[in-house]
Order: C-alpha cells, then sequence, then structure tokens
C-alpha cells in the first residue's frame, strides 16, 4: 500500500515535470520566432555600423536594348564616314570607333541617329551601346568592319607598247599586265580576268586606223588608276 501511494506520487511530479519542460520549450520557441529575427537583424546592423558599413540598399534592374547599327561598305575611300542607326528614344548612344569611345550623341525622336567622322586610313571596327541617364548601359550593338583607302592601285601594263603599229590579217591583240590584288581591271569598259596574284590578260580587236586602248584598275575602296596605250591598224 505504502509503495502504491509513493509511485503514484512520483508519477505526479514527474508528469508536472514534463508538463513544466514542455511549456518552456514552446515559450522559447515561440520568443524566438517573434523575436528571434528582430534580434538578429539588429545584431547585423550593430556589426555593420561598427564596422563603417552602410545598409545594403535594393537597386532596380534596368534593361536597355542595344542599338542596331546600319550596314557600312566593306571598304570605301572617302574622307568620312557616316554612321547611322537606331535606338529607343531617350537614351544617349555612344559610339566606338577600335573598341574606344568617339563620340556620345542623343537618340532622335524617330529612332535613329547620325555620326559623321573622319578615319585614317586602314582597317577599322564600329560598334555603340545605350545610356540612360543614371550610367546604365546596354549590350553592345551589332559589330562592323570597314577598311579605308584613299591611295591610288599600282598598275602596269606589259602588253602592247605605247604606238606600236599592228600590219597583217588579224586584228586581235593581247593586252596583259600587272595590278594589286582583288583589284578589277576594265579594257576600254570591258571587264578583263585577273589572276590571284594580280596579273591580267585581255584580248582586244583593233579598228583600223588608230586605236585608243585604256585600262583601268578599281580597288574594292572605289579608287581608280588609269593607263593608256595607242596603237594603230592595217591590213
Amino acid at each position: 500500500m505504502l509503495y502504491s501511494r509513493l509511485r503514484r506520487h512520483e508519477d505526479r511530479v514527474f508528469k508536472k515535470r514534463l508538463i513544466w519542460a514542455l511549456g518552456g520549450s514552446i515559450a522559447l520557441v515561440v520568443f524566438v520566432f517573434i523575436f528571434g529575427l528582430k534580434l538578429l537583424v539588429g545584431f547585423s546592423l550593430l556589426v555593420d555600423k561598427l564596422h563603417g558599413a552602410s545598409p545594403v540598399q535594393k537597386q532596380d534592374q534596368i534593361l536597355i536594348l542595344p542599338p542596331v547599327l546600319d550596314p557600312l561598305p566593306e571598304a570605301t575611300n572617302s574622307a568620312s564616314l557616316t554612321i547611322t542607326g537606331r535606338g529607343d528614344t531617350g537614351f544617349t548612344i555612344i559610339i566606338y570607333i577600335d573598341e574606344s569611345e568617339a563620340q556620345k550623341l542623343k537618340i532622335e525622336n524617330d529612332g535613329t541617329f547620325t555620326l559623321t567622322k573622319k578615319l585614317a586610313e586602314g582597317a577599322h571596327t564600329i560598334s555603340a551601346k545605350a545610356a540612360d541617364d543614371k550610367g546604365n548601359l546596354s549590350d553592345l550593338s551589332n559589330v562592323l568592319t570597314v577598311a579605308i583607302k584613299r591611295t591610288k592601285p599600282t598598275l602596269t601594263i606589259s602588253q602592247p607598247e605605247d604606238n606600236a603599229r599592228i600590219v597583217g590579217d588579224t586584228n586581235t591583240i593581247t593586252v596583259s599586265g600587272k595590278t594589286d590584288t582583288d583589284n578589277s581591271v576594265t579594257v576600254n569598259g570591258r571587264l578583263a580576268l585577273v589572276q590571284e596574284d594580280g596579273s591580267f590578260t585581255y584580248s582586244f580587236a583593233l579598228s583600223e586606223g588608230d586605236n585608243t586602248i585604256q585600262v583601268v584598275a578599281t580597288d574594292p575602296s572605289g579608287n581608280q588608276t588609269n593607263l593608256e596605250r595607242r596603237v594603230s591598224y592595217q591590213r
């Protein structure tokens, strides 16, 4: 009997302890949930302040579409190059020539922009970016390449000799010579065959009497060199 009463007393004491333990755990969880995050943020701000750091501010992400440059000739002999393109109105266009900033200009109300620039002889790359008034930049536009060349191409005529005289039944002669690689050659306006090494040939039909043969070499930039040969023909 005495043992049973002791056992019941111990059970009641155990239950009370268990209830207090569970209650304390629940209270701790609620306290951490309500106040723990605020304490953690406050502690983080305190640490930042001690280290001289300022709170991080959220920055808005701005999407700026890249401009589009209009095509340019692959080569030109022009003293100045006109660069045109399209972009969103309200932004500033930054033009890059050979990867260096060359000019800033506003996009027109119709979404276009134009820049005329003098360039030195040689190969150049042209590209652009759009920028807002806060300094945010778009991705790079399409990249264009252009070769500037203003010197005339070389041209030599190996035959016929100037002031040559042709007598006989055959009135056809061969006009031959050499120019720079990739040039085109015309003989009195007719296209001659140019080989990979720059040499060319053309079969020219002579009229009876005096003939003027005009040979013109044209490079990809549009520069030209003209040479003439005078040939007389009699049957």
